[in-house]
């Protein structure tokens, strides 16, 4: 397949993981009742796509270079499988079922697009990574909002991920073609590579503080906007939209200007844009200058993580790029994984000021190690 239908194939990749996060987002109280769970216990059922993550991408991450032509349509593969199990599952032990197996498939999809994204870059020269990591918020609104439509129009669960895994079907179908003519890596030891340098310890730290960063608004932030702030359920659903339509404009912003900045600068000017506009959170702002902070705060986040696996892919041996990548995304998701439950304590214990207050100081961290990067990235 030509360069430009596998670049296609990719994007339908991370618009497909889009769609699903959108979809299961604005589907959230569906899926709960029809569980027949309260608010704790479907907290608790959410956890198992967590504690499925992560011991899946260890195992993915050192074998993903052997398997690296089916990678990708494997993991999508996954996903359609637990969007069959969510769309049938009626009580708590099919739920959590279909979380871990979400779970499990979400963690190892994040790695093989990544290292996906970095091949394509490589064989055609292009910049891809911002644009690919772009598409994915703005395919979450999407999802969201076609969600929330079919709902309206008296969709129930089974019917919403039915579809929904019929797109990881037919983007997985594709998949298996685009990427059929990259080679496996058959010398590999099983290792998911070689122990990560001290830069690239300081990059992946700083691709989990933005994960961090990322997950607070589109966990918390409809909840502060409506309980704290006492406002409406349609300003609370318009919080987490701008912040989301931020980290699409943040990363594009990003793409125009990665020809004359380098990763490192990119993501430090991010950072100290977001900084500001999470701290702006702890004011008594009114309710639409609160959107406008939102929506920078996705900004100045946004163009992070992109920037991190661009540097990542670039640097050292370009024979080991591929087991780099995923050791510092499996890093990187870990704030994925720690953002709700530690940011959910903090809002309990002392407030949601400390929870925007430490979204900020993550990302004043962020600009402080992208110091310790060399020139070269």
């Amino acid at each position: 397949m030509r360069p430009r239908g596998q670049i296609l194939s990719l994007l339908g990749g991370y618009g497909a993981a889009g769609l699903f996060w959108g979809a299961f987002a604005a589907a959230a109280p569906a899926i709960q009742a029809r569980a027949g769970l309260d608010t704790g216990g479907y907290g608790l059922a959410l956890g198992a796509m967590s504690l499925a993550a992560f011991p899946v991408m260890q195992v993915f991450g050192r074998q993903v270079l052997r398997i690296r032509p089916y990678a990708l349509p494997l993991c999508l593969f996954a996903s359609a499988t637990g969007c069959a199990l969510l769309a049938a599952a009626t009580g708590l032990a099919g739920l959590v079922f279909a979380l871990a197996i979400l779970g499990g498939a979400s963690g190892a999809l994040d790695i093989a697009l990544n290292l996906r994204t970095a091949r394509l870059e490589s064989d055609t020269g292009g910049r891809l990574f911002n644009r690919t990591h772009a598409l994915f918020p703005v395919a979450m609104l999407t999802g969201a909002v076609a969600t929330g439509g079919a709902r309206a129009a008296g969709a129930a669960v089974p019917e919403i991920f039915l579809a929904v895994g019929a797109g990881f079907l037919a983007v997985a179908a594709l998949e298996y073609r685009a990427g059929r003519h990259q080679p496996p890596e058959t010398g590999s030891s099983g290792r998911a590579g070689p122990a990560l340098g001290a830069t690239m310890l300081v990059l992946a730290a700083m691709a989990a503080l933005a994960a961090f960063q990322e997950a607070a608004p589109q966990a918390w932030a409809a909840i502060f906007i409506e309980t704290v702030r006492m406002e409406s359920p349609v300003l609370a659903g318009l919080a987490p939209a701008a912040y989301t339509l931020g980290l699409a404009i943040g990363r594009l912003v990003a793409h125009e200007v990665e020809h004359v900045l380098r990763p490192v600068q990119t993501l430090r000017l991010a950072a100290l844009l977001g900084a500001p506009a999470f701290a702006a959170l702890l004011a008594d702002l009114p309710a639409p200058v609160l959107l406008v902070a939102f929506l920078l705060a996705g900004i100045g986040t946004g163009p992070v993580e992109p920037a991190v696996f661009r540097a990542v892919s670039a640097r050292g041996d370009p024979a080991a790029a591929g087991r780099r990548l995923a050791a510092v995304t499996q890093i990187a998701y870990l704030g994925y994984l720690l953002s709700p439950p530690a940011l959910g304590g903090i809002a309990d214990a002392f407030g949601f000021s400390a929870l925007w207050l430490v979204a900020a100081a993550a990302a004043l961290a962020v600009a402080g190690l992208s110091l310790l990067v060399s020139r070269r990235s």
